[in-house]
């Protein structure tokens, strides 16, 4: 039993990130938050040893991934919304002009360069026989957390513990010379499968290639939108 390792699409990947630098990498998590399971990024260092940066092949599943967070809670605006109309204030599932003016869409390729002699390969936790074969190494861990399989709910469930454990195996792994064997891990959004994801770490090499503004007519921006009941300004 092994895993099954992919590499990135040549024609690059996307992400939104804010202005003025979109592939800007965050500062760790605090130590205090590391052990929680609902903190930080799915594939983020359980140790905070190293960062890790968040991409999609497609800009809907980067829009479905940023803009998620902005779906209204329906009960909660059926209580609130003539409350806010009175005030003044902006409907819940709007999604204020600012959020787009300070972000940037840029695509990038992964380079097979650098400290990645073996190239630009990734960690597929979408493959049964992956997760066959991590649930091996890392059962113990797993069924102390109550997760005693790790199934396609587990990988995109909500426990970051499960995730940033698997991260960390990942990042870890090296040859016999101590050269590492992924740049990261190939996942799919826990919000459609048709959103295919690459958590990338910090130290591997991209190649920008375009990046432009986030604009309300973009059509992947709509889409989401319309998926999710939002008004983007």
């Amino acid at each position: 039993m092994s895993v099954k390792v992919v590499e990135a699409p040549e024609a690059g990947v996307w992400r939104v990130g804010r202005s003025p630098d979109p592939l800007a990498l965050n500062d760790p998590l605090p130590p205090s938050d590391l052990d929680k399971p609902h903190t930080g990024n799915r594939f983020d260092s359980p140790t905070g040893a190293y960062r890790v940066l968040y991409f999609a092949t497609k800009l809907e599943g980067c829009y479905g991934e940023t803009l998620a967070r902005f779906r209204p809670d329906s009960e909660l605006a059926a209580l609130l919304a003539d409350e806010w109309e009175r005030l003044g204030w902006m409907n819940l599932g709007d999604v204020p002009a600012a959020w787009r003016q300070r972000r940037i869409a840029v695509n990038v390729r992964i380079q097979p360069t650098g400290r990645f002699e073996h190239g630009a390969r990734f960690l597929d936790v979408e493959n049964l026989g992956t997760r066959e074969f991590l649930k091996q190494q890392l059962g113990e861990l797993l069924a102390y957390w109550g997760h005693p399989d790790l199934d396609v709910a587990t990988v995109r469930g909500g426990d970051r513990r499960v995730t940033r454990l698997i991260g960390q195996w990942a990042y870890d792994q090296a040859d016999e010379n101590g050269r590492p064997l992924y740049a990261g891990v190939r996942y799919v959004s826990r919000l459609s499968s048709g959103w295919e994801c690459w958590a990338v770490f910090e130290d591997v090499e991209l190649e920008e290639l375009s990046r432009e503004s986030v604009l309300p007519s973009d059509a992947a921006l709509q889409k989401v939108a319309r998926a999710y009941g939002l008004t983007v300004f």
